[in-house]
């Protein structure tokens, strides 16, 4: 799942409201959902709190509480983030989750002086915005959702309660001008221009999924195409293979019929020809050859007279008793 991190000042209940009491043991730390709203127009929806208490408990471990986010802000930069208490338990009250809190006895201190009186939950949620699980929280004294100011869970919520403070974790000039908006615009417009630009989004998204399909064809038929394609290319090297060798041949017989190559070296001079360039090599080279032979008469001949005996031969034969064909025939 993709996830993301945010962070929302939750008001607790109030840490001490009154001297003595102390840090209360359990706190606040998201308020009844579905809808939650930040007061700078953030919104996340915890449409089942027991899911974030089921991660909790899979986790396996306390989370911390720092003081204004030191471990989201602070930490990363290497400075020290020390933690106010540890978080060790979740449930679900109505509709909202509240933590047992094991404080350090710094917090606790500063709490029961009235220093913090409010928590801001550090938590995860998906890109929709539904509330997946809780990261930890921080000790803070301007919360942008409005909950309860830290206190002991059996006391009087504190007066501040119905009115916490604002905070603005968002610079909303910055956001117009992104946006292409007018620097005082509402917030509602800006929640409208944002919904708008996600509309055109999935918009866009929706078209890439789906290109024109005129614009491709089945692969059927482009494997098709492909196959004919090859076919023919391995057809037209053939043909370009055969006038080669024809080539080839005529100039080798060319040259031995000039009398500067010897029949018997045919296949030598075609390999040299086989090579690159080397057709044009092999003409260089006759031009530059002597004639080692006049062309003989041996293929033209009648195998008739080529047969034919001397007088000294028949006369041999005639000795032995042998016809000319049968004299012929032992190659004397």
């Amino acid at each position: 799942m993709n996830t993301r991190s945010a962070t929302a000042l939750f008001s607790q209940t109030a840490l001490a409201a009154e001297a003595g009491k102390g840090a209360p043991d359990w706190v606040q730390l998201f308020p009844a959902g579905p809808d939650l709203k930040a007061r700078d127009g953030r919104r996340w929806r915890l449409s089942d709190p027991q899911t974030v208490v089921a991660a909790f408990r899979e986790h396996g471990a306390p989370l911390p509480i720092d003081y204004e986010h030191a471990q989201a802000h602070r930490a990363p930069k290497g400075e020290e983030a020390p933690a106010a208490g540890w978080i060790t338990e979740l449930e679900v009250r109505g509709g909202e989750i509240w933590g047992r809190v094991d404080w350090t006895s710094r917090a606790a201190a500063m709490i029961e002086a009235r220093e913090y009186r409010f928590l801001s939950p550090e938590f995860r949620h998906t890109r929709t915005g539904d509330v997946t699980r809780l990261a930890g929280a921080g000790l803070v004294n301007r919360p942008a959702l409005p909950m309860t100011a830290l206190s002991r869970v059996n006391e009087p919520a504190s007066p501040d309660a119905s009115s916490p403070s604002l905070e603005t974790d968002m610079d909303l000039t910055a956001l117009c001008r992104a946006l292409g908006l007018d620097a005082g615009t509402s917030l509602d417009n800006i929640l409208a221009a944002v919904e708008r630009l996600q509309g055109e989004h999935r918009t866009a998204l929706a078209a890439a999924e789906t290109p024109p399909l005129e614009h491709f064809v089945p692969r059927a038929d482009y494997d098709r195409l492909v196959a004919r394609a090859e076919e023919a290319e391995t057809s037209l090297a053939s043909l370009r293979d055969e006038s080669r060798v024809a080539e080839v041949d005529a100039e080798i017989e060319a040259a031995i019929a000039a009398g500067k190559v010897a029949p018997a070296s045919r296949d030598h001079y075609r390999s040299l020809c086989a090579a690159e360039g080397g057709l044009e090599a092999f003409r260089n080279l006759v031009g530059t050859m002597p004639v080692i032979g006049a062309p003989s008469d041996l293929d033209t001949r009648d195998p008739e007279r080529r047969s034919a005996l001397t007088d000294q031969q028949r006369a041999v034969a005639a000795q032995l008793g042998l016809s000319e064909e049968e004299y012929a025939a032992t190659g004397a």
